[in-house]
């Protein structure tokens, strides 16, 4: 590990140390105590006071507003969020990761990853909201991504809770990475283990939404990553990153030095292949960055044949070793050739990114590519 301070080897310890498990799913208000009322949490940093939103973002404000029972109408739910009856705040600074422009509140399920080692480490992510073109997180506010919020509110959620195993998440991860996924832009390996984490009785359904909600462990590996690097927190003098997020304006993150501290820059936008040529992307948004900053992502290109479309785009580097020079050490669990995991900004790199999906910027095209975002400037 040499090139990282001891400091900085100190927090990686500590990641190093953490075993996921996939324990439990249910309501946010059950899973975290003392929820501040009327509130709404989202992606990366805070906004400042008075900015105008980024409209994917508002797009699922309003949707959740709604989906609580705070109002009827999307205009209603506007006038709530305009009058400061509807409040919004970092879901990293609760232990929770969203995706892209989701935005989670009280009522809705979420899955709990612990430490094995020590249950009371604890990371949250909603439930994956389903597939395009109706999913929520790509910030339409589509009527049927409500419906199907609903329906996971309403049902679907209290199943997969009941018929949960707990899921050491280790091999999953590394069943995604020997499969070809670099557990970010693809987690189709990955997500091959999914129907595993829940018992026979699974309702009908549940079993359907699984399978069409074919990136739900994406989420799962975002509560897994959140809470390794999350581990590293409280070191003086280290310089690993242990929370990472955009809010589709800027891009924030935390070091172990000071893991209360959000340090805020302007984020970049993805670069990638469009599917939609005219449309402009979002810059960087949604809690997924995590998985990058543990060492996936973006640094793990080179594991990944499907993403080679991103080749000509990108700097050559992410499909070499190098990409992992911002990397600390190994893990012993997951032994791929050049693999490092947690992110130290105070190594020298070759290139420094986050996979991302293209939000489009207008909140009406949904997904429009897929790209790398590169990280901020210091």
């Amino acid at each position: 590990m040499t090139g990282s301070s001891p400091a900085t080897q100190e927090s990686h310890a500590r990641l190093l140390a953490v075993e996921p498990v996939l324990s439990r799913i249910a309501p946010l208000r059950d899973l975290v105590s003392d929820l501040p009322p009327a509130t709404l949490f989202h992606a990366g940093p805070p906004f400042t006071p008075g900015r105008k939103l980024p409209a994917p973002v508002l797009n699922s404000v309003l949707a959740a507003i709604r989906h609580e029972g705070w109002a009827e109408t999307a205009k209603e739910a506007q006038a709530a969020l305009e009058s400061g009856a509807v409040s919004l705040a970092p879901a990293q600074d609760i232990g929770l990761v969203t995706p892209l422009a989701f935005v989670v509140g009280p009522s809705m399920y979420c899955l709990a990853v612990n430490d094995a080692k020590n249950p009371k480490a604890i990371r949250l992510s909603p439930l994956n909201d389903g597939p395009l073109p109706d999913c929520l997180r790509f910030g339409t506010g589509r009527a049927a991504g409500l419906d199907l919020l609903r329906g996971l509110t309403g049902g679907i959620g209290a199943d997969l809770a009941a018929n949960l195993k707990p899921t050491p998440l280790l091999p999953v991860l590394a069943a995604g990475l020997k499969g070809g996924d670099d557990l970010h832009g693809r987690v189709s390996a990955a997500q091959e283990s999914v129907r595993g984490f829940f018992g026979p009785a699974l309702s009908v359904e549940s079993a359907a939404y699984l399978v069409k909600a074919n990136q739900f462990v994406l989420n799962v590996i975002m509560a897994a990553t959140a809470l390794m690097i999350g581990a590293g927190a409280g070191v003086p003098g280290s310089s690993m990153v242990v929370a990472s997020g955009g809010n589709g304006i800027d891009h924030g993150y935390k070091l172990a030095s000071e893991p209360e501290r959000w340090i805020i820059r302007p984020a970049n936008r993805p670069i990638g292949p469009k599917m939609q040529e005219s449309a402009e992307a979002l810059p960087a948004i949604g809690d997924s960055a995590v998985i990058d900053a543990a060492g996936f992502g973006a640094a793990c290109l080179r594991f990944a044949p499907d993403l080679a479309g991103l080749k000509g785009h990108v700097d050559d580097a992410y499909f070499t070793e190098a990409a992992h020079d911002a990397f600390i050490g190994l893990h012993p669990a997951l032994p791929f050739p050049g693999l490092k995991l947690g992110l130290d900004l105070a190594r020298s790199r070759a290139c420094l990114g986050i996979m991302l999906g293209m939000v489009g910027a207008s909140g009406t095209e949904g997904l429009v590519g897929r790209g790398v975002a590169p990280w901020p400037a210091s």
